[in-house]
């Protein structure tokens, strides 16, 4: 699960006890995935909004984040229905045969979308950090 705050510092998360604004995880995670790789400042580093570490994101960063959110939505309004996504493989072997697919519905899918969207007008409103924890 990745959790996403608007705040000052990073301290304030433990300080404060604050709850994550917007979290996502399995299938919604990997759909959005492929937009927050082209949005990375540093490609190929794959440590950007990763399920496992924390992404601190500031400035044109959050310009760079906003951009490819705004690409996601744009392709999830041609959608009907469910998306499905490549979650993983089952087993060790990576294969057309052990490729695990999901569905999600596309209307959820978008209102996390605005939801993120809508973290970053707010951290670029109020000069504030989206900071996003992993797991």
């Amino acid at each position: 699960m990745l959790d996403f705050y608007v705040i000052a510092n990073e301290s304030e998360i433990a300080q404060s006890s604050l709850r994550p604004r917007v979290s996502i995880g399995g299938a919604g995670y990997w759909f959005l995935h492929r937009y927050f790789v082209q949005a990375d400042l540093n490609p190929g580093s794959y440590s950007f909004l990763n399920l496992y570490e924390d992404t601190e994101l500031q400035g044109y960063q959050l310009h760079r984040l906003k951009t490819e959110l705004e690409l996601a939505k744009l392709d999830l309004s041609t959608r009907v229905g469910g998306v499905r996504v490549l979650t993983g493989w089952l087993g060790e072997t990576k294969s057309l045969e052990s490729e695990d697919w999901k569905m999600v519905r596309a209307e959820e899918l978008t209102q996390t979308v605005s939801q993120l969207l809508e973290l970053v007008a707010e951290a670029q409103a109020q000069n504030k950090l989206l900071f996003a924890l992993g797991d």
